[in-house]
């Protein structure tokens, strides 16, 4: 039951991630938020493609294994915008609540000691994510973003929250 409303969700946030890429295409970002706004693309493309994995076949416990260690597992903190930042950090705390075991990762070992509810949880909160991001791309909202050191020094871009109209 929990993988076909995953399956079903992973179809509509699929649809709702298209029409978002059409508002922004038909309102075209200024050339001041340009670089904002493909920082935007390129994490709310991470949460796409784990929600896509949370949608796929396996086990829920695989699903949320896969998606978070292929997708989500290098996001830097600082990359998180503000909006879902308190929700990530949790999640976060989650996927790292275990030592690993020999080769596998934190995350595999801490999803391995979760339960089926527990994982369907986190995979919820994926979704939720995900969703979050989309509505505030879709609607215009202003998207908290904290500039990264790298991508500063690399613009010459003095310090300031960035952000996404």
């Amino acid at each position: 039951m929990c993988g076909d409303s995953l399956k079903f969700i992973g179809i509509v946030i699929y649809w709702l991630h298209s029409i978002a890429d059409a508002a922004v295409t038909r309102s075209g970002p200024n050339n001041a938020n340009k670089k904002k706004e493909g920082q935007m693309c390129q994490f709310s493309d991470k949460f796409y493609s784990a929600v896509r994995t949370l949608s796929g076949d396996g086990s829920i416990k695989e699903r949320l294994a896969n998606a978070y260690d292929s997708n989500l597992e290098h996001i830097a903190d600082e990359d998180i915008p503000d909006i879902i930042r308190p929700r990530f950090e949790m999640l976060k705390r989650q996927m790292h609540a275990a030592e690993p075991n020999g080769h596998e990762s934190a995350v595999v070992a801490s999803v391995r000691k979760m339960s089926a509810d527990d994982a369907a949880g986190c995979a919820r909160q994926i979704v939720a994510m995900f969703s979050e991001l989309v509505r505030v791309k879709s609607t215009g909202e202003r998207l908290g973003l904290r500039p990264s050191k790298a991508s500063e020094r690399a613009a010459g871009d003095g310090p300031g929250a960035a952000t996404i109209n």
